[in-house]
């Protein structure tokens, strides 16, 4: 490995342990930025938990392939695979970290596979013979494999064998069963040491083992599965093809009963936290599996429904309104199996009643656990860990560890949901980048400028066909008669098999070829890969056409073996008849890169502003940061304390302070952002500062404008000095305002949850524990009463819901059709008034009244005024008037607009320390975006041919991204390269084929298909 024999005093690489979703996204941000990226994971692949989902909340997409800093070919494990800057190390474990921050050398281990991977063709001859079973990795039981096998999933990089030691027995039957000999049982493992200047962990999690929970019978009962099982199985890669099952195979479930917080909220086992996603996913499977049985009957057994993020209110009301589908708030505390039916006797409590109901599957819903072997990790790294084992950070630095240099990110930290641990890596990834360009600024590695390019406008086509018969895949087509009909075609000047891209890239260059015609089965995955080939040999990607023989033609065709020679040569033929007849290769160049101004706007001075621009600065990009107020800090100066400790005002203060230090910032107080002209890497803005304009050359820009609390009049509000919102009790908390023995009711979703405002703002659940904490250790007997509908602690705030109501501090429920009335009588005239809150309590329906000293308001967060911004901007709000990321997945932290990113309160309610890591990725992301120093057109955008275009300006009132303008000097309509997607709207709609797509020309086209046909 490049690097390794002699360890540098100082370096910029990274070791990033976990290629998981946050793993594969940092470190791809990390490349993408210049650093030598190791990544490295302990299983026999990369990938993590991500690539078993078909879908995800809340708008049931997949949109993987949208998760990396530029939109892969086809999946980021392969693109991860073949990035120049990472190096990948799976089935690998990191052993020690010797060294100090920015020089460490970090030991490896590789573990033996058992199988040698040059050697191996994945014939799958030993599996057949294996007689010991294993879980499989994604459906455990329900679908196992044998102790020898193959990575799961389609996307499996390295796609290569591997023995499980654990289920080994060496009982060699798989050794002489192997045609090529590519077992070795006596492997050893092979150590190695790493040079890097910084480690990122994001080992991600392991799912809770039911097992633990014997009550359930877990592994005991034929038809108890957990929900990773079930996700498998309305999954269309899952074993059942998308169908609901029984295990036990002997008819078709009707009824399901989903039990919540298997793993999760539950001290007895150690895991005392929430698991934060389970209740949406139950959501979304419920979903899903209605969608595929619509008759289905499902009941969820649970404690609170924490839909608490972007847009999950509303999904997770969706799923609970499908008929058939009822939530049941209880939990069970046993589950039977009959024996002749194997159905499912579920026993709980309702209505103070012991009642049993009888299910056909039981679904059991798991908790996120810290990952295996977290604790030797931690052991042997020096960082530290929580109390139920993930690492341990603070709220103002929620990536670092307390060993410098090492940092960390994703579900290692806390349970977390998947756009959170992207953008939670992405942070993590900023922190990286800028703690390495303290630490050694000179040693990154540059991007590669890219290769002089051929002008083959002027020579007659030279045209190469090469068919890769990849490991034996395209045995049913006549390759050699192929070959021999290819060299008899018009412009083609070689034909023949290769085994690599080095062979077409010799081809190439010995032969002069001009275009080539790839064709085998492994185009789609490495598409990037065979394009860089094309650059290093000098030629434009464009040139080459890709025919996929295995997907088009010998999986639909097997058997017919001359339709399959016969289909082959078709396509074969179009691909050459099409680059033969390309016009436009003058045009290829057009426009191809641009420079990117390098500068970042960040618009907002709260938490997500500040710390944007305080980490584009540590990167070394120069920031303007406005803010619409006089001064600086936003929410963030009303925090007063925090439920895990900390001075958050002193925290603050550093902040401010490193923001006024930084010569690469410069802060517009009292100023908006008026306008914003330009394209992606190349803007303009206007800053106003009264009537003062200032124009900005900028490439990115940060939107961070942050939130407030709601404002109400409800429940007296105004009108009574005794009824307060919680961040006006915070304030009277930490002043000592507070006198003893009083009593305070709180009450909870006032605005929030309804009609007007059916988000949930995520934080106020917390902001009541804490206060009351707060107000329970100044004043032990005070009395305290928060009324809920649903307690949203969620990840580690859990203990803090637990520590209140071990303090004494009493929750009530109540439902929204009644809620709390407040009233107040005066005793005497001119007096205040007494305040009484009344509600139905729900155990007993019985009406409950409190008299109350203070009435505290939980009102939540409202948005700034983002209309006039969006517009400014051009980037869309969701109904609740958030920002619209690209992708609510994949891409949380991009906006539509290419080179705008969001975080904090702009995007959705958050905590500090998430709205601080979201502001970190927002300026990783911007970075990435830069780092290229130029920035390249789309490969089909459109080029005009002037001698044919009749001004008529069709192609302009059609362009959906305003990328065409008529140029009344030249009487020709133009094209902004900046803009242009390459959707081909314009070249549609010209009537004289003026317009026309780059390497996809209409005469093109037409000759593909008369070759077709011929």
């Amino acid at each position: 490995m490049e690097g390794h024999d002699a360890m540098e005093a100082k370096n910029d690489a990274v070791l990033v342990v976990g290629a998981g979703i946050a793993g594969m996204g940092a470190g791809m941000l990390l490349a993408e930025s210049g650093h030598r990226v190791y990544l490295l994971d302990t299983g026999p692949a990369i990938g993590g938990s991500m690539h078993l989902l078909d879908h995800t909340f809340a708008d049931n997409s997949c949109g993987i392939c949208l998760m990396l800093p530029r939109q892969p070919s086809f999946c980021p494990t392969f693109s991860c695979e073949h990035h120049p800057n990472v190096t990948l190390l799976p089935y690998t474990d990191l052993t020690s970290l010797a060294g100090e921050p920015g020089a460490f050398a970090a030991t490896v281990r590789h573990k033996p596979r058992y199988v040698n991977a040059e050697r191996c063709n994945g014939c799958g001859e030993c599996a057949a013979v294996c007689p010991v079973p294993r879980p499989h990795d994604h459906e455990g039981w329900v679908a196992p494999v044998k102790a020898i096998y193959r990575p799961a999933g389609l996307r499996a990089v390295p796609d290569t064998w591997v023995i499980d030691p654990d289920y080994c027995t060496r009982c060699g039957a798989c050794v002489p069963a192997c045609p090529t000999g590519a077992i070795d049982l006596d492997m050893p493992p092979r150590d190695e040491t790493v040079a890097v200047g910084a480690v990122l962990l994001t080992p991600g999690f392991a799912p809770f083992d039911a097992r633990r929970k014997g009550e359930y019978g877990y592994r005991v009962y034929d038809n108890v599965i957990t929900s990773l099982e079930f996700e498998r199985m309305i999954s269309l890669a899952g074993s059942s093809t998308a169908r609901v099952v029984r295990p036990s195979g002997d008819k078709a479930p009707r009824r399901i009963a989903f039990i919540q917080c298997v793993g999760s909220r539950d001290t007895t086992i150690g895991a005392g936290h929430c698991s934060l996603v389970c209740c949406m996913y139950t959501a979304k499977q419920i979903a899903l599996a209605k969608h595929l049985a619509p008759d289905l009957d499902v009941t969820v057994f649970f404690m609170d429904v924490r839909a608490f993020g972007k847009d999950y209110e509303s999904y997770v009301e969706q799923a609970q309104s499908l008929p058939g589908v009822t939530y049941r708030r209880t939990m069970p505390s046993f589950v039977h199996q009959k024996q002749q039916t194997r159905d499912l006797l579920t026993t709980y409590v309702q209505d103070g009643k012991l009642r049993d109901e009888t299910f056909d599957l039981v679904v059991l819903v798991t908790g996120l656990a810290p990952p295996r072997g977290a604790q030797a990790l931690a052991r042997d790294l020096g960082i530290t860990l929580n109390k139920y084992g993930f690492a341990a950070t603070d709220d103002y630095h929620p990536t670092r560890t307390n060993r410098p240099g090492i940092f960390v990110a994703g579900a290692f930290r806390e349970p977390k949901d998947i756009p959170e641990s992207v953008a939670e890596a992405a942070g993590a990834a900023a922190e990286v980048s800028a703690f390495l360009h303290q630490t050694s600024p000179t040693h990154r590695v540059p991007h590669a400028p890219l290769p002089a390019l051929r002008d083959v406008s002027d020579e007659q086509p030279r045209i190469g066909v090469f068919i890769r018969e990849d490991n034996g895949s395209l045995a049913p087509v006549d390759v050699p008669a192929l070959l021999a009909w290819a060299r008899q075609q018009p412009g083609v000047a070689l034909a023949q098999s290769v085994e690599d891209r080095a062979a077409i890239r010799h081809s190439i260059e010995v032969e002069g070829l001009n275009r080539v015609v790839v064709a085998g089965g492994f185009d789609r995955p490495y598409s990037d890969v065979l394009d860089d080939m094309m650059r290093d040999a000098g030629l434009d990607p464009r040139l080459l056409a890709r025919v996929d023989l295995r997907e088009q033609v010998v999986y639909p065709h097997a058997g017919d073996s001359q339709t399959l020679t016969a289909k082959a040569g078709s396509l074969v033929g179009m691909a050459v008849a099409g680059l033969r007849s390309m016009a436009g290769l003058k045009a290829l160049p057009l426009g191809a890169a641009r420079p990117l101004t390098q500068r970042a706007v960040v618009v907002g001075g709260g938490a997500a502003g500040l710390t944007a621009a305080t980490r584009l600065a540590g990167l070394g990009i120069p920031v303007d940061l406005v803010e619409r107020e006089t001064e600086l800090g936003g929410e963030w100066r009303h925090i007063r304390y925090q439920a895990e400790g900390g001075d958050p005002q002193a925290a603050l203060q550093a902040l401010l302070a490193q923001v006024e230090a930084d010569e690469r910032i410069t802060v517009h107080r009292g100023a908006e952002l008026r306008r914003l002209g330009g394209t992606p890497g190349n803007y303009r803005s206007v800053i106003a500062q009264g009537d003062v304009e200032t124009t900005i050359d900028h490439g990115v820009l940060v939107v961070a404008t942050g939130g407030r609390s709601v404002l109400t009049s409800e429940y007296l509000r105004g009108q009574h000095p005794h009824v307060i919102t919680q961040e006006e009790l915070e304030q009277r908390v930490a002043d000592g305002a507070f006198g003893a023995g009083q009593t305070v009711v709180m009450i909870q979703c006032v605005g929030s949850r309804e009609p007007d405002r059916p988000y949930c703002s995520r934080v106020c659940c917390t902001q009541a524990v804490k206060s009351a904490l707060k107000l329970k250790e100044q004043h032990p007997d005070t009395n305290i009463y928060i009324l809920y509908r649903e307690v949203r602690t969620y990840g580690f705030r859990e203990t803090h819901y637990r520590a209140a109501r071990d303090a004494g501090v009493v929750f009530v429920r109540y439902e929204l059709p009644d809620k709390p009335r407040v009233t107040s009588s005066p005793s005497q005239p001119g007096t205040e008034g007494e305040l009484r809150v009344t509600l139905t309590e729900l155990v007993t329906s019985q009406p409950l009244e409190l008299a109350a000293d203070w009435l505290v308001l939980s009102t939540g967060i409202d948005v700034e005024d983002n209309q006039a911004l969006a517009a400014v901007l051009g980037v869309e709000l969701n109904e609740d008037r958030f920002f619209q990321e690209e992708h609510a997945k994949m891409k949380p932290l991009d906006l539509s607009k290419g080179g705008v990113f969001v975080a904090g309160l702009a995007h959705s309610p958050r905590f500090l320390e998430e709205t601080i890591a979201q502001a970190q990725g927002a300026a990783m992301r911007a970075a990435a975006f830069l780092a290229p120093g130029v920035l390249a057109d789309r490969p089909t955008a459109v080029w005009v041919n002037p001698r044919l275009c009749s001004f008529c300006g069709l192609c302009v009132e059609a362009c959906p991204y305003d990328a065409r303008s008529l140029n009344y000097d030249t009487r020709v309509a133009d094209v902004d390269y900046a803009l242009c997607q390459g959707c081909g709207v314009c070249a549609m709609v010209c009537p004289n084929k003026a317009t026309l797509q780059k390497a996809f020309e209409h005469r093109q086209t037409m000759v593909a298909i008369d070759a077709a046909l011929a």
